[in-house]
């Protein structure tokens, strides 16, 4: 329990590193949407390939929490952006096999993340150039 807890501990650093705002240069974006499908669609994605270390609930386990207070602590000190989030997602995760998913589940899955933290489904849909752009921050107040 102890290597797993600090194989956690271990990710949480290296997800801060990433999402530091000296690493990244954000692009200018819209404000950011997605659609229910995309939240369907995500939930089933993140149930198969993220909760096994991320929680069911996004809670973290494993890996570090997706929503909740210690999501929104962590978002909220490297001032992480959805674009943020999304590179580092579709360059590293899953972590038993990184950037092997496709375009589409990428895409759906951040829509599911962005539901739990205060996001709501719209009309238009999330692409990949979109959330690979977007300056919107992670956690929607």
């Amino acid at each position: 329990m102890k290597s797993l807890t600090t194989a956690a501990s271990a990710f949480a650093l290296i997800l801060a590193a990433a999402l530091s705002p000296v690493a990244h240069v954000r692009a200018a974006g819209a404000p950011i949407s997605f659609t229910s499908a995309q939240v369907s669609a995500g939930s089933k994605a993140f149930a198969l390939h993220c909760a096994p270390c991320h929680g069911s609930q996004l809670q973290g386990g494993a890996g570090p929490a997706l929503s909740g207070p210690n999501f929104k602590t962590l978002s909220s000190k490297v001032k992480a952006r959805v674009s943020d989030i999304f590179t580092y997602m579709t360059t590293n995760m899953p972590l038993n096999a990184p950037a092997s998913l496709s375009h589409a589940d990428y895409v759906d899955i951040l829509a599911f993340i962005l539901s739990k933290n205060g996001y709501h489904a719209g009309s238009a849909a999330l692409s990949f150039s979109t959330a690979s752009a977007s300056s919107a921050s992670v956690v929607h107040n």
